[in-house]
């Protein structure tokens, strides 16, 4: 017999703020947090614009020896894990770790934070034992589960930019099959080297908008250019609904419907085909028709590819209804965190069910006519909200699509 999934536990680390109230309220003021990155940290680099979290300092939560050993992407799932671990209240619980399990998506931090030691043995020959452990995708997970003594399954699940969303469904799917109790889950990266960063930008991946940083993305705008990257951590904690009544812990909203699917096109080339593929699995999945989603957070990257496919995909899925549907991106606002933008994004599609409010679609300067739909972007509003779809697709074809709902006895 299915159990239901509930969330009960939330903690955010990022550009727009360290805490998940601090988050929210500037993502519903319409904020940017994309700015000139320094420098010295990226001499000579042809994209110079980044959402990086900015006000953070190592040094206030690790000593030098731990900052030194644990990449930035597993600082960020600490710091997002324990406050999430605090709200599901779980460090006071009478739980057995063995029924607690870790599934923190990660992609491409590791090699943002081996980049340096990789650079130092090519031009000196300088070998460091660090590389392994920094270099490990799967490092925010086994920091997690090591921190706070969690025994149930330790897995990353990497698939890009869609890591988060299915690590977050996977984890779903083993709570719900009774195979696990609660479940530590989301995603953490930090894609920021020189070396990275001009990957991207050879691939014409990001926007160039240089001298402007805070409009620089703009999704579902006609002219936008393409991405800003972004770093930071979103951790929630699943539990089966029998588990969080038993402990009698508040909860946020219930995980309805996962689904996942593969484009099989390109690498870095998308379909119409395997997002709606997704959307639709989640819908069957979680028993809804179409017409009973109020809100869709877009995977909405502004590369010029992705956005007027995700608003095909939408209508192929939704129909008529496609139009009558608040589709947001919050991508512009605190950049494409790769592995960690579908945890965040869930997480403001989470606190939007529970305040009745949908954030807007930042930038979106000229109309595009392949991009019609209702975009928000004229601001935040209020709005009623039972059901809500979140979307996160990835180079390569993987595809997410996430369902969560008001909780209901």
């Amino acid at each position: 017999m299915n159990q239901r999934v509930v969330i009960t536990g939330i903690g955010i680390v990022s550009p727009l703020g360290c805490d998940v109230e601090s988050f929210w309220q500037t993502l519903l003021a319409g904020a940017s947090a994309v700015r000139a990155l320094p420098e010295a940290e990226f001499p000579g680099q042809s994209v110079r614009i980044g959402a990086r979290v900015w006000e953070y300092d190592p040094r206030q939560h690790f000593d030098r020896k731990e900052a030194r050993r644990i990449s930035r992407s597993s600082q960020f799932a600490l710091l997002a894990a324990a406050q999430a671990i605090e709200m599901a209240g779980l460090e006071s619980a009478a739980v057995d770790p063995v029924q607690i399990g870790v599934m923190i998506g990660s992609s491409i931090g590791g090699f943002a934070a081996s980049d340096p030691h990789y650079r130092d043995f090519y031009r000196h020959g300088k070998k460091s034992a660090l590389v392994i452990p920094l270099s490990m995708n799967y490092g925010p997970s086994a920091h997690v589960s090591i921190r706070h003594g969690f025994q149930g399954p330790l897995m990353t699940v990497d698939a890009a930019c869609a890591s988060a969303a299915h690590s977050i469904g996977y984890a779903y799917h083993l709570i719900r099959g009774g195979a696990l109790q609660i479940a530590v889950t989301g995603g953490a990266d930090s894609p920021f080297s020189p070396a990275v960063m001009e990957a991207w930008h050879t691939m014409r991946a990001l926007s160039t908008r240089n001298q402007d940083p805070p409009r620089a993305c703009r999704p579902f705008s006609a002219d936008r250019d393409g991405m800003v990257l972004g770093e930071g951590a979103g951790v929630l904690v699943l539990e089966s609904e029998a588990s969080a009544l038993r402990r009698g812990v508040p909860i946020l909203a219930e995980i309805e419907g996962y689904g996942a699917s593969a484009d099989s096109h390109h690498i870095t080339q998308p379909n119409r085909q395997g997002p709606a593929l997704a959307m639709r699995r989640a819908l069957l999945d979680a028993g809804l028709a179409p017409e009973q989603i109020d809100y869709i957070n877009a995977h909405a990257t502004a590369t010029p590819q992705n956005d007027g496919n995700e608003t095909a995909a939408i209508k192929t899925v939704f129909g008529e209804h496609a139009y009558r549907i608040p589709v947001v991106g919050n991508k512009a606002a605190f950049g494409h965190s790769i592995a960690a933008s579908g945890a965040l994004e869930l997480i403001g599609c989470a606190l939007a069910l529970r305040d009745q409010s949908v954030p807007p679609t930042i930038n979106r300067i000229t109309p595009d006519p392949e991009c019609d739909l209702d975009y928000v972007s004229e601001g935040s509003r209020r709005a009623q909200l039972t059901h809500v779809m979140s979307n996160s697709f990835a180079f390569g074809g993987s595809n997410a699509a996430l369902i969560i709902g008001k909780y209901k006895v």
